[in-house]
């Protein structure tokens, strides 16, 4: 199995005076049932550092949860980690999906600025394909996908490109122009069951 760096949340348990790092178990099922073997990476930047190199991981998922702190979010370790993680995959061309606040990390750290949307959290959306991307024929495959993000953009530009839009035309996927960086901003592993084809869109970044 491919080893893959799996970022993480940060959760504040103010009855126990902790600091959390977190993930949704179902995110350990989903990785597996695509022959990804997932490495949980703590929210802490030193560490990282230091075991990155030698961890052996051949790509980088960054997951949801938490908002930017450019953006009101409380996480700057996460901002912090996982900005480092996207430099580092560059340089060693390596594969990186941003899942929804992965996304938008993505779209921040290439300068598209993200703007509050609407009808975008708990809801479905069919999805308008931008021909002619590296990702537009496999998602050209999905009927729907699922949403829970309270920020995007209908702009995409400079070193990103737009694979599709949901209908209202918010950017639902993105891909670098020349390098191994993707984007999307549903949540495959909350389906139940998981769907087949955005299990290929695993498949086809990180295989």
């Amino acid at each position: 199995m491919k080893k893959i760096a799996v970022t993480q949340r940060v959760s504040e348990e103010s009855s126990y005076r902790e600091r959390r790092d977190a993930l949704d178990q179902r995110w350990i099922d989903f990785l597996l049932s695509v022959g990804l073997f997932p490495v949980l990476i703590p929210n802490h930047l030193a560490f990282v550092e230091a075991m990155i190199e030698g961890s052996g991981v051949q790509g980088i998922l960054l997951t949801g949860g938490n908002s930017l702190c450019k953006y009101g979010g409380e996480a700057k370790e996460r901002d912090q980690v996982e900005k480092y993680l996207l430099e580092w995959s560059m340089k060693k061309d390596l594969p990186v999906l941003g899942v929804c606040r992965g996304m938008q990390l993505v779209q921040d750290f290439f300068g598209n600025e993200l703007n509050p949307v609407d009808g975008h959290v708990g809801a479905r959306h069919e999805l308008s394909i931008v021909e002619g991307r590296h990702l537009s024929d496999v998602l050209t495959k999905l009927a729907s996908v699922n949403s829970y993000h309270e920020y995007g953009t209908k702009v995409v530009s400079g070193e990103l490109a737009a694979c599709a839009h949901s209908l209202d035309g918010v950017a639902m996927a993105v891909e670098h122009v020349s390098r191994r960086v993707y984007g999307v901003m549903w949540h495959s592993e909350r389906e139940s069951p998981f769907v087949k084809e955005e299990q290929e869109v695993f498949n086809y970044i990180f295989k």
